[in-house]
């Protein structure tokens, strides 16, 4: 960590933490949840998550598309956070299988730093 700067791995969420121990730590399971979340999965919430139309696309273009919708409902959804970058795991990147996997990096803004 540095200037509340912390990078999230877009990788499904398997365990959901209902008693964060710090403000830091609901802020990044937040945006973790929000990049694993397909739009539609929610039942009461339809449009939160990661809009899916980008399966079948181009891997190029899925990407920007991706990137895009990430950005995006982070944005909607967890204001206490400013993106500063988005791309994709190198490692879990394989376009000829259609998988790749967003990394966000982004600011905890100093307001919500106890």
């Amino acid at each position: 960590m540095v200037d509340n700067i912390y990078t999230i791995m877009g990788i499904n969420v398997t365990e959901v933490n209902l008693f964060p121990q710090t403000v830091i730590e609901e802020i990044l399971q937040n945006v973790s949840v929000l990049l694993t979340t397909e739009v539609g999965s929610v039942a009461l919430d339809r449009n939160l998550g990661i809009n899916a139309t980008f399966i079948d696309v181009p891997a190029q273009r899925a990407m920007m598309k991706l990137a895009i919708f990430a950005l995006e409902t982070v944005q909607d959804y967890e204001p206490r956070v400013e993106v500063v970058e988005i791309d994709f795991i190198p490692q879990l990147y394989d376009a000829m299988e259609g998988l790749f996997y967003p990394r966000m990096v982004v600011r905890i803004l100093d307001e919500y730093i106890s």
